[in-house]
């Protein structure tokens, strides 16, 4: 089995964008030289990473689970080539950075001691809020750029919205749940077992339209702002949920296992990454912490 770092690259793009023109595009090669390049990679690792349609590709289970291990393996190589050249940022002055609240749990605290040895000398003040909050505050010059699940968001033509990673939401039950059993789980098999429902960052919205489209609607039996409640309901076998890989923990805090799983016939991203406006271009400063965090948030996937 052989396949290089250029590949896996390719391969990252066309599961993003789904679409080989975009994928090409994205990469600056040939929608030809794409298609090649992911067939050698199938052949390589004897296995369908994509399921053809005229419309563009989606990823079997296999790719699902593969291109989580693409993403370490690009990412720690760039950490490898950063381990090399890391030296402390010159930049300072101070940066304000608006914080979605999902983030601001499972991100900042990974990230935040690699940020401040990184840019010893810059102030950097976060600000954590709801979405619309943030992106008017962003619009009225308060803050620099935010930190936002850009999926979650609407994308308005006076904003510069970049993507960093893409977290697949997946369903979420106590061990031994009839559903972890089954060979095939479409979502209409979902909305049999209570709901779980977290209301933080814009997600109701967000699975309303993601049920809706398929013809489902989900049996809710709680509603919270809390991670942690979730967690520990599903784990106590109170219902499940779906939620992104980005937030997942295999134990409560009651040490309660909390199981995982693709849903076949459906597949959704929670997207995280910078967003700015149009009207006000980064400093230099600024933009040497973006790219830090464009690298870092990376890693993490």
């Amino acid at each position: 089995m052989n396949f290089t770092l250029r590949q896996l690259e390719f391969y990252i793009a066309l599961a993003e964008t789904l679409q080989i023109s975009k994928a090409a595009s994205r990469c600056h090669i040939s929608q030809s030289s794409m298609t090649v390049s992911m067939r050698n990679l199938e052949d390589a690792l004897n296995s369908q990473l994509f399921i053809r349609h005229p419309k563009g590709v989606s990823l079997t289970s296999a790719g699902e689970r593969f291109l989580s291990h693409a993403r370490k393996i690009i990412a720690d190589s760039h950490a490898a080539l950063e381990e090399l050249h890391n030296q402390p940022e010159l930049a300072s002055g101070t940066v304000r950075i608006g914080l979605a609240e999902t983030l601001s749990a499972y991100l900042i605290p990974t990230i935040l001691s690699d940020i401040q040895n990184r840019f010893p000398l810059m102030e950097i003040i976060f600000e954590e809020a709801t979405s619309p909050v943030l992106v008017n505050a962003l619009r009225e010059n308060q803050l620099d750029f935010c930190l936002l699940l850009t999926s979650n968001i609407k994308h308005d033509d006076d904003l510069k919205i970049e993507t960093f990673i893409r977290s697949p939401r997946k369903l979420w039950t106590p061990i031994g749940h009839p559903l972890q059993s089954q060979s095939v789980v479409n979502l209409s098999d979902v909305e049999k077992s209570p709901f779980l429902l977290l209301i933080t960052d814009e997600y109701p919205e967000v699975i309303q339209d993601y049920w809706q489209a398929r013809g489902c609607v989900p049996d809710i039996q709680f509603r919270t702002n809390s991670f942690e409640a979730i967690r520990s309901l599903v784990a106590q076998g109170k219902g499940v949920t779906i939620l992104s890989d980005l937030v997942y923990r295999p134990w409560s805090l009651e040490g309660l296992r909390v199981m995982r799983r693709t849903i076949d016939d459906c597949v959704t991203y929670m997207d995280v990454g910078v967003v700015s406006t149009l009207s006000k271009p980064f400093s230099p400063d600024c933009q040497r912490l973006v790219d830090f965090l464009r690298q870092r948030i990376t890693r993490l996937n």
